[in-house]
């Protein structure tokens, strides 16, 4: 764990301030831009993530499972799985392709309602392959305990380059078409700068010459893979299936609503993310050793680190959400989208409190779960997305999301603790949740000066001091107290200079 806090600080830092030109990006594009526009931004990614899973044959997944045993048994100019993987990722890619070319009819058909996502539809090609070519690079990396530049790449520098095209479109330095196409390119720099970058670290080398390892573990792997494969074209089409309907039934002004939305609530998500990305490999090696207490450790104080940060960050946003439109004099339009704010981030909280399960299982013995398990999440999300969207509108995906994540996440929490004694919960699980809802009662309900900054800044500071205060008095989570004190021992350091 200690690998995964100090690699995660720093991640999560650069996270946080890519979420934040993140943020500027949400604000400049529902002010400044066309919903349109900004749908057919949001679209491109959705899209281009399901192309990625359906490329990709699920091996960023086998890369993350088996690389541990070629770093262990290989020299690093003779492991081929990195090969394989891009070899297999081309294939898929040129299918891909041809599948898309040869059902466009039906594409058409479908998105009647979105004539600019059809006129512009040839961009997703580039979009997806350079994704697709990121992706696998990022993970690669990972493997090699290389995490925080190609984080910095994909949450900083990518919405960095984004606030440009903003501007530059804003300002008339671009048309739309011009803009659109710039869009369309942006993975193609986040690659050529991670591939520089390893170069530079003097590991980017791998083989295509069939080595001894893979030869030993090529039925296990083919096996793992065509399990993983269809679970990840699930978990893509889960993801994305809200912007896909929402698209295809209502247009791309209401899919900007949706993004926008969405993006609030996804700062929940940032905690998971870094711990994610460098959670994976240490798993697969504490699995290939036999190392359950690492594992039973990470489990639980994944847990309770990644259920603090989301109840802080959700229970600020739902407290100051109606002052934050206020002040920032956003368009009517997306404050239709408010309640997907509630309903997304509840369900983050319920997905993150559980920590690391689903990496716990993908990494394990017992990976072909992980297929059986998205595959009754996507057999629970798609009537229902579709559903409720037809009867609730662009509320409609969050109530989705919320049952189906809290269906999802109780199977994968019912499956570990039946199949190894697994769980992350604690009675200090329980205070940690009461405190936060004690803390966003007593501030929105008492804390209601007229005045909408005063206001964000009073409930602010109530809330963090009632829930944090006797998280890091009782200590009741290991990470957030030594966070607590090293940014304590920084400012000491400062303040004495």
């Amino acid at each position: 764990m200690g690998i995964i806090r100090n690699q995660s600080i720093r991640s999560s830092i650069i996270t946080y301030i890519g979420f934040a030109i993140g943020a500027l990006n949400a604000y400049l594009f529902s002010t400044y831009v066309p919903p349109e526009i900004y749908g057919l931004t949001r679209i491109f990614f959705s899209t281009s993530m399901i192309f990625y899973a359906f490329a990709s044959f699920g091996t960023a997944t086998l890369l993350n499972k088996f690389y541990p045993y070629y770093r262990d048994y290989l020299p690093i100019k003779r492991r081929d799985l990195f090969g394989i993987v891009l070899i297999v990722s081309m294939t898929g890619f040129l299918l891909v392709t041809a599948g898309t070319i040869v059902f466009h009819d039906l594409i058409e058909r479908k998105y009647q309602l979105a004539p600019l996502f059809l006129q512009y539809f040839y961009l997703i090609y580039p979009f997806s392959f350079f994704l697709l070519l990121f992706t696998l690079f990022e993970n690669f990396s990972y493997n090699h305990y290389k995490s925080v530049f190609p984080i910095f790449l994909k949450e900083v520098l990518l919405r960095a380059l984004t606030s440009i095209l903003i501007v530059v479109l804003v300002f008339q330095l671009f048309t739309t078409v011009q803009f659109i196409w710039a869009f369309a390119f942006l993975y193609a720099v986040l690659f050529f700068a991670l591939l520089l970058y390893l170069k530079s670290q003097d590991t980017l080398y791998f083989s295509f010459k069939t080595s001894s390892v893979t030869r030993r573990l090529a039925n296990k792997m083919m096996t793992f893979n065509l399990w993983i494969f269809g679970g990840s074209i699930f978990n893509a089409v889960q993801q994305n299936i809200d912007a896909m309907l929402i698209t295809s039934t209502k247009g791309l002004s209401y899919t900007a609503v949706l993004e926008f939305n969405t993006y609030v609530s996804n700062v929940i998500q940032v905690p998971q993310r870094s711990v994610v990305a460098i959670a994976v490999p240490v798993l697969a090696k504490a699995w290939k050793d036999r190392d359950m207490h690492a594992i039973q450790r990470i489990y639980k104080r994944s847990s309770m680190t990644m259920l603090i940060f989301s109840l802080l960050i959700f229970m600020m946003i739902w407290l100051n959400l109606e002052s934050a439109y206020k002040i920032l004099g956003l368009n009517p339009l997306y404050w239709e989208g408010r309640y997907i704010i509630l309903f997304y981030g509840v369900s983050r909280i319920i997905e993150l409190g559980a920590g690391v399960n689903g990496q716990i299982i993908g990494t394990s013995n017992m990976w072909r779960f992980d297929f059986v398990s998205n595959l009754i999440l996507i057999a629970l999300s798609v009537p229902l997305t579709y559903l409720f969207i037809k009867h609730l509108g662009i509320t409609g995906p969050g109530i989705s999301q919320l049952i189906t994540i809290f269906l999802f996440t109780l199977i994968r929490y019912s499956f570990l603790a039946r199949m190894y004694q697994l769980q992350p919960f604690t009675m200090k699980t329980l205070y940690v949740v009461l405190l936060a809802l004690l803390g966003w009662v007593v501030a929105y309900y008492l804390i209601v000066p007229e005045n909408h900054y005063l206001r964000v800044i009073l409930r602010t500071a109530w809330f963090m001091a009632v829930f944090l205060g006797p998280i890091i008095f009782f200590e009741w989570s290991q990470d957030v107290t030594e966070t607590w004190h090293k940014g304590l021992a920084i400012v000491r350091k400062y303040l004495r200079k």
